[in-house]
């Protein structure tokens, strides 16, 4: 009995969406005429025509061809096209306001982000068939986040490993660290900390994001050593609107991390020179469990944004940027004793980006940056017992990132585009280490360590990405690297070495708004100072000592995905395999000590391998009522003893609804959870983790000329961790908070109006 109720229940069920799926398109939810929408795309500057242009509407897209044309059938009157091609700014138009042509104005690419055509909007994987993903301003908005990390929970493939208020960790696919490229505005993060306590997305204020760009896979063609597991980068906001004074105020406060943010940005425009500025800063206290207050666990800082541009013309941008980042008194929960009492970066970055638009060579961009931080760190701890002894560790280190990159867009051949260019970076650090120890039967001693003994990592590397439309519906994409990899330190050998990765794949258009997607690429990862040079005594009781002879780390991934794409309802679904060849992992040196003290050195696993899939849907129930989910699993091992791999999430989902009227008042619940996880490496210190769930609800609306969002985390004030947080901390309670928003200098109901 009970099985013919689950039947019958599935089957209305079944019923329910595909009466839904029936219903007509989101265009006026009434039938509308139909018709053959054509056109042809040109270059406003010149009228040259330009092929490769994306057309889209009503669920239905086409490529113009090479004089510009395209054609879309079965398009309402009413529906909106929207036309994009890289270099040039996208417009979007009703299907009846279509004329005989259509004129795109150039917008030169720089390289704070490279546009990728994509289901969803995202400036990463250029000619790639990579797993892409986008993580916009409004999602951003929507929850009380101390920081970036934390507003990717829920995204499809990311992890969040929560460490305190401050500092939480990504995770794409099980590998994070070193494993994840970090870029702020296409500027990449090397971490300051030996310990990698500076995750790149920490030092950054997630009030001053625009959108969040995330490529899971090898994408080192483009983008160098350490995606194994994949790239994020952050894009920070940028005066909306052309007027001659722009901006925006926001300020926020919440109660679970007691606290808030408060900032502006404020850009002038005066005929081809135009300036901004943001200024933001954050102050939060200890935050709140069920289970009681954390200790230790609040932090302070600042930002700043300065950006100084140049548009001789509409097809040529140059720009210098400016950024300044200041945290203090950084709490560090996840290990006793620990703070950061203060830790900066700086950044400079000078970009240059020209749109031709005609001929072989299309589009021109180079970029130079140098980026420096600074990190302080201290470990207090006490050790009981009979003779109690107290230790103090000091720790101070810098590293500076800097480099040049030139790349060219080539269009060789009617729907196609090819990336080829140079690119080098420079990895320099150093830090040192005091421990003072005092008590128990030694008295007091002290212990120092040059961690970092004056390192420099150059990786220079020639580059090509690109893709071809095989025939309609069908292209084709790859890219190949090659790199020279230069590792020295004070009184060290310098090494040197090759290193080559790329990858393959295909895109395939198929009918009635199906898509599939298949690729495989080769990464790299360089190992890091610490694992090439370092010394240190950690709080764990080991000393770390660093392999100067570690081989480069290198993997094979393999992907597909299944997509769906319709104006009611879009939907993917993706597999995977990772073959790590060369896993860095610190190992046991036995019979080794050093001032009496066990060692752990750095070796290369022979081969290991994460496999997994994940899935992302949305649902456009009514015009009024949406759904989204998402779900992932993971699955590490040691291919060569069938172990666990530490840092692997558990099954993990979120499924949101959201409604939404014709004033843009809007009220959202959205649920996260994740199974109980039992396998574990415990060898690597891992426990069991219980699965949970927990529900989150938020509003947003117009009040008194302001978008206000309002919000309660944790709604049931749930006690618990995820998988990869430190055994003993738990996730914040319940805690309501508030934002507000104020823009300036926008046309009202225009693109960059108030959202």
């Amino acid at each position: 009995m009970q099985r013919m109720h689950l039947l019958r229940t599935a089957s209305r069920a079944v019923r329910v969406v595909v009466l839904c799926l029936a219903l007509p398109t989101a265009d006026g939810w009434a039938q509308r005429p139909v018709s053959t929408v054509s056109s042809r795309v040109v270059d406003a500057r010149t009228a040259e025509p330009l092929a490769g242009a994306h057309v889209h509407a009503a669920g239905r897209s086409a490529h113009t061809d090479a004089d510009g044309r395209f054609v879309l059938q079965g398009i309402p009157d009413t529906a909106v096209v929207r036309i994009d091609r890289i270099g040039y700014r996208p417009i979007q138009r009703l299907a009846s306001e279509l004329g005989a042509s259509v004129a795109l104005a150039p917008e030169p690419v720089l390289l704070d982000g490279i546009v990728a055509e994509a289901p969803r909007p995202n400036a990463l994987a250029a000619g790639t068939a990579l797993t892409i993903g986008s993580v916009g301003e409004a999602e951003l908005a929507a929850g009380a986040h101390t920081s970036v990390a934390d507003a990717l929970a829920g995204v499809e493939g990311v992890t969040v490993s929560r460490v305190g208020s401050w500092g939480s960790r990504l995770i794409l696919r099980g590998l994070g660290g070193d494993r994840v490229a970090v870029m702020i505005d296409g500027i990449r993060v090397n971490a300051a900390c030996a310990f990698g306590m500076d995750q790149g997305v920490a030092a950054i204020d997630p009030a001053t994001v625009e959108r969040i760009e995330i490529l899971t896979g090898p994408g080192s063609a483009l983008y160098g050593s350490g995606n194994i597991g994949g790239v994020v980068n952050v894009v920070t906001k940028r005066p909306a609107g052309e007027a001659a004074v722009t901006g925006e105020v926001r300020a926020g406060a919440s109660t679970g991390v007691p606290g808030g943010t408060l900032g502006a940005t404020v850009g002038v425009r005066r005929g081809a020179f135009d300036a901004s500025i943001a200024l933001d800063g954050s102050s939060y206290g200890d935050f709140r469990t069920p289970a009681g207050t954390v200790d230790g666990s609040s932090f302070r800082h600042a930002t700043g944004d300065l950006v100084l541009g140049w548009t001789p013309e509409a097809a040529q941008r140059l720009t210098f940027r400016t950024q300044v980042y200041e945290g203090r008194d950084i709490g560090w929960p996840a290990m006793h004793g620990a703070s950061i009492p203060s830790e900066s970066r700086r950044s400079f970055a000078l970009d240059y980006g020209a749109q031709l638009g005609r001929g072989v060579l299309d589009g021109f961009a180079a970029r130079a940056y140098v980026q420096r931080l600074d990190h302080h760190m201290r470990v207090a701890m006490t050790m009981g017992g009979t003779m109690p002894m107290t230790s103090l560790t000091e720790q101070r280190s810098h590293s500076t990132t800097s480099g040049g990159r030139v790349q060219l867009r080539l269009l060789p051949l009617p729907g196609s585009h090819v990336d080829v260019g140079v690119e080098v970076t420079e990895w320099a650090a150093e830090n040192s280490r005091w421990t003072r120890q005092s008590g128990g039967m030694g008295g007091t001693t002290e212990i120092a360590f040059r961690t970092w003994p004056g390192v420099s990592i150059v990786d220079a590397g020639l580059f090509g990405q690109g893709e071809i439309e095989i025939v309609d519906g069908v292209t084709a994409t790859a890219g190949g690297r090659l790199d020279r990899v230069i590792r020295s330190a004070d009184e060290r050998e310098t090494l040197r070495d090759w290193v080559g990765s790329g990858n393959a794949g295909l895109r395939l258009a198929l009918p009635h708004g199906f898509g599939l997607r298949a690729s495989v690429g080769y990464g790299y990862r360089i190992p890091n100072p610490t694992e090439l040079y370092g010394l240190a005594l950690k709080p764990d009781g080991f000393v770390y000592s660093g392999n100067p002879a570690l081989d480069t780390e290198t993997n094979r991934n393999i992907d597909f995905s299944l997509t769906y794409d319709h104006p009611r309802l879009s939907a993917s679904a993706t597999i995977f395999r990772n073959d790590l060849d060369g896993l860095i992992t610190p190992i046991l040196a036995p019979g080794d000590t050093i001032v009496g003290k066990p060692v752990r050195t750095y070796a290369n696993l022979a081969e290991s391998r994460l496999v997994g899939g994940s899935g992302s849907a949305r649902w456009q129930a009514t015009p009024a009522l949406s759904f989204t989910g998402t779900i992932a699993y993971t699955r590490g091992e040691d291919s060569a003893t069938g172990e666990a791999l530490p840092g692997i999430p558990p099954l993990e989902g979120m499924l949101a609804a959201r409604l939404e009227d014709d004033a843009g008042r809007w009220l959202e619940v959205e649920g996260i959870a994740a199974a109980r996880q039992e396998r574990v490496a415990a060898g690597a210190g891992e426990i069991p983790a219980a699965g949970y769930g927990v529900a989150h609800a938020r509003a947003g609306f117009r009040l008194a000329g302001m978008n206000a969002i309002v919000g309660v985390d944790n709604l049931l004030d749930r006690a618990y961790r995820a998988h990869l947080d430190p055994a003993q901390l738990l996730r914040p309670g319940r805690s309501f908070y508030i934002k507000l928003t104020r823009r300036f200098g926008t046309e009202p109901g225009g693109p960059d109006a108030e959202r």
